[in-house]
């Protein structure tokens, strides 16, 4: 038993705001307006004052109803004001969500105006130099231009169509769902008092709900000017009329763009294992390292371009997440390609090879090149990864275990799509009454090898859009941010989640007569394999897999610009992992609701755990705190860490506190059968801090089947397990502990003092499988993100400072 407690590392907000500064500084203010700083600064004082004593005069309803119109000669960002609406170049209207009045911002006036410059001769807040106004706003402010110069005109309309913006100033995802859902009601019922009136589409994000609306100018003068609505709709718009996405393409000019600007020189190298690339095409000469380009065919050694097409629509997706067709926009990479070709000019593999031995030479070829991340968007559709073929697949997943083998002796990531299912596939689950997302607990869904590989992130598929482009009475099949129609499903090589995350890949259509088939509107743009014309189009999960190698590249980057040096494979993919989670909207709710009826938590093999977030995964303020360790763990132990919780939690309302845990490990895998894949298997756990020690240290003692149990008595209001007091996470022990990469998320409200009395523990038990006497040491990570998103609690500094205390105390036993 390890009985050790290192120290988790922290990522500091210091270092992210200096990483963010070096991104974008803003320029200095001149000697001339520095000079003016006082005036300025008195200006603003004069205005904000009795704006201030305004609200504070005001009870919480009344102060909903006001907000600021802020009049600046370039876009500005005010912390503590909420803005209710995009902001122009030069206007931004915001309310006061949290303070009864505008002290703050008077004290950040006050420290532009009189305080100490800075070590570069610059005031602090300096943004404030930008404002020219800032006013009460009126009822008309929150229309948009066009809404605004024809007011007197649509006022008297007998009918019209618009969107608007709801916004919850509620805290909590709950609450603002809550509070969003009885507005609409409320206007609904408002809307069908009056001819015509009616609420079509509406979609939600983030707290805020647009909603198309239909109703008498009467109606839409009241929505306008009550002092009612002016709390609850906080932006009018015109319906959009816009270029749509078959104009644009069709008449894409590869000279009407701007820059095409290539990566910094110190941006990561990503391999794409694929048809091979066209560094010629104008997207992807900026990002291609043409020294980094190979042909591994050995009917063409030579020719290590692209024939195809796919493989140069992966690479640019892998290099600028997305391109903009639009004139006059740039272009920017941020990740350097290189390219091994493995595929023919029909997008096959040669005959008489071996792709496990082209991997072999692939990655023996790139990672003294310093390749880290390779991208195979490649599947095997004749080898389904499902109980029916696994009777003859172990034998023949010589790839799967090639890339577990290598990821682990070499420290590098492979990134693998699920595979696809094509349009006929899906036509016949139609024609068969089996409609999406129906489907997807079919076995004829399931990946494809090697995307069961255990060592390697797969990817799955999500709708990007539903706007198709001439689609007659077609309809997009997945709405916005539901899995694709084409993605497949897992579970891995040992029943683990498959795959680990999603990213945006393309959407199908169907028709009135059950004819499926794809669309340019819903497809992915993406760089040809030619010169002119210089873009494609296509849908699957090969695409969505690069959008995570970009993301995976950017962490890796972001990682090295903190100053963190020696990143392992574990630690990487726990970064991106970690930052993971579930869209917000409705429909994807629904759509887990819907295979949950089906086969309980089989969603979880097809979204995973959500959407990456490569902002997230480096970045935490003062209300959150991001916690890392790197290092290895003897099989048969047990690994215990402190966990920081401060008590400082329980003194915030009843919002939401997350712990996010993701624990990676790359164990040895079996060359030969299935059973007993994984050498080492990983189990953790969590703990209180008002639970003993030596309590945590028997619970962790017992035999690993007994770990499995999953009755222990559960007290739902606490989140935690009956004695001694585990967290209960959402997924559990047994569903996350099967594979690699073990992630769980636990959410609480109320959180008592005794909770923190001590540091809160995680266990986690390294278990051999093999029955070796002398196992290796098996790499692992562990990332653990907490945060109080009701932005109340000082997480951070007290989280820092209980690191110290440790820190302290860890050199004293020393």
């Amino acid at each position: 038993m390890n009985n050790e407690f290192p120290i988790f590392s922290l990522i500091q907000p210091e270092m992210v705001k200096r990483r963010l500064e070096r991104r974008r500084l803003p320029p200095p203010l001149p000697p001339e307006v520095i000079a003016r700083r006082q005036e300025i600064a008195d200006n603003l004082t004069n205005q904000i004052k009795p704006l201030s004593n305004l609200l504070r005069q005001m009870s919480d309803e009344q102060r909903k109803a006001i907000f600021l119109k802020i009049e600046h000669q370039k876009p500005v960002q005010i912390s503590g004001l909420k803005r209710v609406a995009e902001p122009t170049e030069n206007l931004t209207l915001a309310i006061v969500p949290k303070q009864d009045s505008l002290d703050n911002l008077l004290q950040k006036v006050d420290a532009f105006g009189s305080g100490a410059l800075n070590e570069k001769g610059q005031p602090h807040n300096q943004e404030l130099a930008a404002i020219n106004k800032i006013q009460q706003g009126e009822p008309k402010d929150r229309l948009c231009q066009v809404f605004f110069e024809q007011y007197d005109e649509l006022i008297q309309q007998e009918s019209m169509i618009c969107e608007i913006e709801i916004m919850s100033l509620k805290q909590g995802k709950h609450q603002q769902r809550n509070e969003l859902q009885e507005i609409r009601a409320e206007l609904e019922k408002l809307l069908r008092q009056h001819r015509y009136g009616n609420i079509f589409e509406h979609e939600e994000i983030k707290g805020t709900c647009r909603a198309v609306i239909r109703c008498t100018g009467q109606v839409f003068q009241q929505l306008v000017e009550d002092e009612k609505w002016q709390t609850k709709i906080f932006w009018f718009d015109a319906r959009p009329e816009f270029e749509t996405f078959i104009q644009t393409y069709k008449n894409f000019n590869i000279q009407s763009l701007g820059q095409f600007i290539s990566p910094p020189n110190d941006a990561p190298i990503v391999c794409i294992v694929d048809s091979g690339v066209t560094p010629g095409n104008p997207f992807l000469k900026p990002v291609v390292r043409e020294d980094l380009v190979r042909s591994f065919l050995k009917s063409d050694p030579d020719n290590p371009y692209d024939e195809h097409g796919h493989g140069s629509g992966v690479a640019s997706l892998a290099s600028y997440y997305a391109l903009n067709g639009y004139p006059g926009s740039d272009n920017e990479g941020k990740v350097w390609i290189a390219s091994a070709r493995v595929l023919d000019h029909e997008n096959l593999l040669e005959d008489e090879r071996l792709f496990s031995k082209i991997i072999i030479e692939v990655v023996d070829t790139f990672v003294p090149l310093g390749v880290r991340i390779f991208n195979l968007s490649v599947g095997i559709i004749n080898r389904k990864w499902n109980a029916e073929a696994k009777r003859t697949v172990p034998r023949r997943s010589w790839i799967a275990r090639t890339i577990d083998r290598l990821s682990r002796e070499k420290d590098i990531v492979f990134v693998i799509s699920t595979g696809n299912l094509f349009t006929n596939h899906i036509q016949y689950y139609w024609q068969d009454g089996i409609n999406y997302p129906k489907y997807f607990v079919d076995e004829e869904a399931s990946i494809l090898d090697p995307a069961q590989s255990a060592l390697s992130l797969t990817v799955g598929s999500l709708a990007a859009t539903t706007l198709a482009a001439n689609a007659g009475t077609a309809m997009a099949i997945a709405e916005q941010k539901q899995p694709s129609p084409f993605t497949r499903c897992g579970p891995g090589v040992s029943k683990e989640i498959k795959p680990e995350l999603v990213e945006l890949g393309g959407n199908y259509l169907i028709d009135e007569n059950s004819s499926i088939r794809t669309n340019l509107g819903t497809n992915i743009v993406m760089a040809s394999n030619q010169i002119t014309p210089a873009i494609a189009h296509n849908s699957g999960t090969s695409f969505a897999a690069p959008r995570v190698v970009y993301k995976l590249a950017k962490i890796l980057s972001d990682l090295q610009s903190l100053g963190l040096n020696d990143i392992s494979a574990p630690l990487l993919k726990a970064f991106i992992v970690n930052s993971a989670s579930y869209p917000e909207e409705p429909s994807f709710e629904h759509f887990c609701s819907e295979i949950d009826n089906i086969q309980p938590k089989h969603w979880l093999n097809i979204v995973g755990y959500g959407l990456p977030d490569y902002n997230r995964a480096t970045y935490c303020d003062s209300y959150s705190a991001i916690l890392f360790f790197k290092g290895e763990i003897i099989p048969n132990n047990v690994a215990y860490f402190d966990i920081p919780v401060p008590a400082c939690l329980s003194e915030t309302d009843r919002g939401i506190k997350r712990l996010t845990v993701t624990v990676v490990h790359a164990p040895e895998v079996q060359r030969w059968g299935l059973e007993r894949y994984l050498g080492t298997t990983l189990k953790w756990r969590m703990f209180r801090g008002d639970v003993e020690r030596e309590d945590i240290k028997k619970a962790m003692s017992v035999e690993e089947d007994e770990l499995d149990r999953e009755d222990i008595n559960i007290s739902v209001d606490e989140g935690e397990a009956d004695l001694p007091k585990e967290l209960k996470f959402q997924l559990g022990v047994t569903l996350r502990s099967r594979g690699t990469v073990q992630h769980d998320v636990f959410e609480w409200k109320n959180h008592r003092t005794e909770y923190s009395e001590n540091v809160y523990t995680l266990a986690i038990a390294a278990y051999e499988k093999w029955g070796r006497d002398n196992p290796s040491p098996v790499p692992y990570a562990v990332v653990i993100r907490l945060e109080d998103t009701t932005q109340t609690a000082p997480v951070y500094a007290e989280t820092q400072t209980i690191l110290v205390e440790l820190e302290a105390q860890s050199q004293a036993r020393s």
